[in-house]
């Protein structure tokens, strides 16, 4: 019998085997109508999901070959420049792995465009915003710099918070939370070193977002900061801690380095213009007697001759509307840069400072310039630059050891409250950071050492070149002395002595608590170091006069009484004294008034 010959036709197959065929973007959508024929459709659709089948079980040169074109189309996308990827609102790890293929099933070339989903372009005001390098680490520089010292002359209004346990927050839910005495003067020191890491380009990442959240809680857990500049501080600290601040590689001045964190923090300035110029439409500022109060010496002598005060509040209000609308504009930074250091360095003029605030904004204001003019900055100081970081790029452990060793040593002469405890601290922050450093597979830079060592060289510097730790001690023992603590008053004026024996006013309060509580003896003794350390002042001799005669020595009071008339014949106070422990008449004529107890 003759064999039935065998037909090549695909054999139907059940419904619920058939394969499903996906749709992937235009390549494999069909080009056909709906097909008229339903058989027909129904074979091509079978005998296409047989060409599938057979080809998943080809050779590993297919699989070999389909990998090789993905990474051929890989590269042609990144031939074409970063400006591509960056503008897809997917990840570049998405971009370059492609679709997972399905077992079974040939890998396809990828296209560079992950299936079912459109690449949006990202706004480019905020993510095509860029600046050079030369720029941006000039402006790393300075402003922290200006920072931590700001940071560090704030110390001495640390006794005013938690002042006899009582605090009223910015926010109400900190009203419990907020900041006391040791706290405040622990995180400002805290806040000054983690900007000089910064400075020194030392963990950005980590040390800015930590010296935002610590300013941050001081300002917003107590009312006592009133000041409105520490707000914007805070907001441009959290702002900066999205800046990309770490030198980029083989980085040169005119390196453009994109970042939407930066237009932020100019739109934020922007911002703060703006409201400052809508706060002064109001009569009382308008008629220029709000800047005519606030302006003394010869600068108002010069607008009192010219435009007047008027007109003077105007022009104000007209800068910061200018500077609102340009600041954030790069077309305009050849305007804004030079009207908004003018404006700022005729604020420092008038001698209306508030701290820092408007050094912070000179130094903001090198975001502002044009950027050529600190690229050509740069490559004329690149030798300098290069040897720099030549030094700070040397691995190694000694740098650090050698950092810890000198910074621990520096904070033993630091006045400042609790300096040796947090410089301890944060010598095992830097020894965690080497530690770190080794687990991503290599030993800690030296630059880490150095900039340890130099923040506590700058606690030491402000210290022993201002009266920060003076004013401490001063305010701590005025606060307690005023909510009756003697306990602590004491304790804060043996501290003021101690670290500034050359101060009156320690000597003295210290000798009003030991007479007040029985320890007269060491209270004269204290009475006197204080007439030594001003003899030109009355009141240590009016109180010891005063004590004399309430100890029935009244020759000896009456004696006492006349060396502090003779020092200062303006004191009323010893005046009105010596008249009456000698019983004599007051001079006819205005007496001198008695001096108030000013002492903080």
């Amino acid at each position: 019998m003759a064999k039935k010959k065998r037909s090549n036709r695909p054999k139907p197959r059940p419904q619920a085997a058939k394969l499903r065929v996906d749709r992937v973007d235009d390549e494999s959508s069909s080009d056909e109508s709906p097909a008229s024929n339903d058989e027909t459709a129904h074979r091509d659709e079978i005998a296409k999901a047989d060409r599938e089948e057979t080809e998943s079980h080809r050779d590993e040169g297919a699989r070999a070959k389909a990998k090789a074109d993905r990474e051929e189309t890989e590269s042609r996308v990144a031939a074409k420049g970063q400006k591509s990827l960056p503008q897809a609102r997917v990840t570049r790890d998405t971009l370059r792995e492609g679709p997972k293929s399905r077992p079974g099933k040939k890998s396809k070339p990828w296209s560079g465009k992950p299936k079912g989903v459109d690449l949006v372009p990202e706004p480019r005001f905020w993510f095509g915003f860029e600046v050079t390098w030369a720029k941006l680490v000039l402006a790393r520089v300075v402003v922290f710099s200006l920072l931590a010292l700001d940071a560090l002359l704030q110390i001495r209004h640390a006794p005013r918070y938690g002042a006899g346990d009582f605090n009223v927050a910015q926010l109400g839910f900190l009203d419990a939370l907020g900041p006391g005495r040791v706290a405040y003067g622990a995180c400002q020191l805290l806040i000054a070193y983690f900007c000089v890491l910064a400075v020194f380009n030392v963990a950005t990442r980590l040390v800015v977002p930590i010296a935002a959240v610590l300013y941050a809680w001081l300002y917003f857990g107590s009312q006592l900061d009133s000041y409105q500049h520490h707000y914007l501080v805070a907001l441009m600290l959290g702002i900066a801690s999205f800046i990309p601040w770490a030198r980029p590689v083989d980085a040169e001045p005119g390196t453009p380095v994109r970042s939407w964190a930066v237009r932020l923090l100019l739109v934020q300035l922007a911002i703060m213009y703006l409201w400052a110029a809508i706060s002064k439409l109001d009569a009382v500022w308008l008629d220029g007697s709000t800047l005519g109060s606030q302006i003394t010496g010869s600068l108002r002598s010069v607008i009192d001759g010219t435009v007047g005060f008027r007109a003077a509040s105007v022009m104000v209000i007209v800068v910061e509307l200018a500077l609102a609308a340009m600041i954030w504009m790069r077309p305009t930074w050849i305007i804004a840069a030079p009207l908004g250091i003018a404006f700022h360095l005729g604020i420092v003029a008038t001698g209306f400072e508030i701290g820092l605030f408007a050094y912070v904004m000179c130094a903001l204001y090198i975001l502002v310039v044009p950027d050529a003019l600190w690229v050509m900055l740069g490559d004329g100081l690149r030798p300098i630059g290069q040897a720099m970081q030549k030094l700070g790029d040397r691995p190694g452990w000694a740098a650090v050891i050698a950092g810890v060793v000198v910074a621990i040593g520096l904070a033993l002469l630091v006045r400042l409250p609790n300096a040796l405890a947090i410089a301890i601290a944060t010598s095992l922050f830097v020894i965690a950071l080497g530690v770190r450093a080794l687990t991503r597979g290599g030993p800690p830079l030296a630059s880490l050492g150095y900039a340890h060592a130099i923040a506590i060289v700058l606690w030491l510097v402000v210290d022993r070149a201002t009266t920060v730790a003076v004013d401490y001690y001063r305010f701590w023992g005025g606060s307690q002395r005023r909510l009756g603590d003697t306990v602590q008053a004491e304790a804060a004026y043996r501290k003021l002595v101690q670290i500034a024996p050359s101060e009156e006013v320690g000597h003295f309060q210290l000798a009003r608590i030991l007479i007040a509580t029985d320890r007269a003896d060491e209270g004269i003794e204290a009475l006197h170091a204080a007439q030594r350390a001003d003899p030109k002042r009355a009141r240590a001799f009016s109180e010891e006069a005063r004590w004399l005669a309430a100890q029935g020595r009244k020759p000896e009071a009456i004696a006492k009484a006349k060396d502090a008339v003779v020092v200062d014949p303006s004191d009323g106070d010893a005046r009105a004294l010596l008249d009456s422990l000698t019983g004599a008449k007051p001079a006819p004529g205005p007496r001198p008034a008695p001096r108030p107890d000013i002492d903080p």
